[in-house]
């Protein structure tokens, strides 16, 4: 974030282009991809091509349908209008959308201009390091709006760890590993980022929310992102303070030892962990009947109808695996939250979520304290949070939730894709599109103009005059 991070470069500097096509007589496509392939070839400043193409695009598209090209280049942008020659018609035929790797992309079922959209928040514990490394770049009016949330961006975002002058393979490791261990800097981190990702959407691409809601921790982040809590600054030091994200329910984690009639630990013997966390690809109900046979094992979340979390003791949680016979991943981080042994904790949560409301959005923001939309009080608010981290994570009820009360187009803006993966589980057969923002791997400017062009294509109203050098 600091000063060697300073933009000097723009979207168009990025070499990947966003070429979005009016679709007004889908009859007549193949004539305007002839005509718009022949105009690049003879023009002799693609980007300003681009450029115009754009403000073109904003001020007289009016058809039901767009076709949205991305490219590195001209002839790769070629090469992507002889794509979509083919690709549109099968698309209008077989009502399937189209896409290409580059991110070139065509619906046949476009939701439309009054569609509700639903901003999801994904959990604290996915940021990466190298993470949101472009963001700043591409859009430097970012600095102003970090600033906004924090007095200290730079140890907010923790630049240090996300942002490593130099990176090896073993030292990412190494620093994703202490990353994923300490709880405050995956936290904080996670609120900058949401927070920088709806301000590039809603602020800078006019993108608005119909609704909000966030994955466990994930809650935190939206409360920031929709301006509900200003105070990040007192927020993390609350967070550094604190003995519940240090000794309660991570570390020695003696708020679990304390229900398990453990002596206390001392955090350390880190090559047995007391607490583990696995993710199950298997039924709810039979991890529901599979878990009450094992004192120490809880469901902590449920991510979709098949993908189920538990936590607890390492072989208990094993003999469920076993007697389950079902895929498993071990997660990387062993807090334990949102199972009833931290239920003594509440009280701690209680302080460490009591902020006073700055504003109250005009849109619902759901909790799955009461999967209900939250109330703009700040006691109610702290009592929702101490609730809903002491109780197990229903995604797909809040996925639902959103989706009765009219969500069609769901939006991930934090670390990864997960919450869009399990959105589109959840919601399977029904009217819907779920994205991300982000992608681990995958370079930030490529990311978000695969967004936008998806967006685009579905006729979302927006302002792209970001993308213009």
């Amino acid at each position: 974030y600091s000063d060697r991070y300073r933009p000097n470069q723009s979207v168009s500097n990025f070499g990947l282009s966003l070429l979005p096509i009016d679709v007004d007589d889908p009859g007549q496509i193949d004539k305007k991809l002839t005509d718009l392939g022949n105009r690049i070839k003879d023009c002799e400043d693609l980007i300003s091509f681009c450029n115009d193409n754009l403000a073109h695009f904003t001020v007289e598209s009016s058809g039901d349908h767009a076709l949205v090209i991305l490219g590195a280049g001209r002839q790769e942008i070629l090469n992507e209008l002889e794509h979509a020659r083919v690709g549109v018609a099968k698309a209008l035929k077989d009502g399937k959308d189209w896409q290409t790797p580059t991110g070139s992309y065509f619906t046949p079922d476009p939701f439309g201009r009054q569609e509700k959209i639903a901003f999801v928040y994904p959990g604290a514990f996915g940021t990466y390091v190298g993470m949101g490394r472009e963001i700043f770049y591409l859009f430097p009016q970012l600095h102003a709006a970090l600033q906004e949330l924090t007095d200290d961006p730079g140890n907010a975002i923790n630049e240090t760890v996300i942002f490593p002058q130099t990176l090896t393979p073993e030292k990412k490791d190494r620093m994703q590993s202490d990353l994923n261990n300490n709880p405050t800097q995956m936290i904080s981190s996670g609120i900058c980022f949401s927070y920088l990702y709806t301000a590039i959407l809603r602020d800078i691409f006019k993108i608005r929310p119909h609704a909000a809601f966030g994955y466990s921790l994930g809650e935190i982040s939206m409360m920031f992102a929709m301006g509900v809590w200003t105070q990040a600054d007192a927020m993390r030091t609350s967070l550094e303070v604190s003995s519940v994200f240090h000794e309660r329910v991570t570390g020695s984690q003696n708020a679990i030892r304390e229900n398990w009639n453990l002596p206390p630990g001392n955090n350390e013997n880190d090559d047995l962990p007391l607490w583990v966390n696995f993710v199950l690809l298997a039924p709810v109900e039979k991890v529901e009947e599979a878990a009450r046979h094992e004192d120490r094992v809880y469901i902590t979340h449920i991510n979709t109808q098949r993908q189920v979390v538990i936590g607890g003791d390492r072989n208990a949680c094993l003999r469920v695996v076993s007697a389950l016979k079902c895929m498993y991943l071990e997660a990387p981080y062993r807090h334990a939250i949102h199972c009833p042994p931290i239920a003594s904790e509440f009280n701690d949560f209680l302080r460490l979520h009591d902020w006073p409301v700055e504003k109250q959005p005009d849109i619902p923001v759901y909790t799955a304290a009461n999967y209900a939309a939250l109330q703009y009080d700040t006691k109610i608010i702290a009592e929702s949070f101490a609730n809903m981290l002491t109780h197990p994570v229903d995604f797909p009820r809040l996925v639902n939730l959103a989706y009765q009360d009219g969500a069609r187009i769901f939006i991930e803006l934090g670390a990864g894709n997960n919450c869009s993966k399990w959105v589109e589980s959840v919601l399977k057969g029904k009217p819907h599109v779920a994205l991300s923002i982000n992608a681990n791997n995958v370079s930030d400017h490529v990311s978000i103009l695969s967004l936008l062009a998806r967006l685009i294509s579905h006729r979302v109203p927006m302002e792209l005059d970001a993308l213009v050098r």
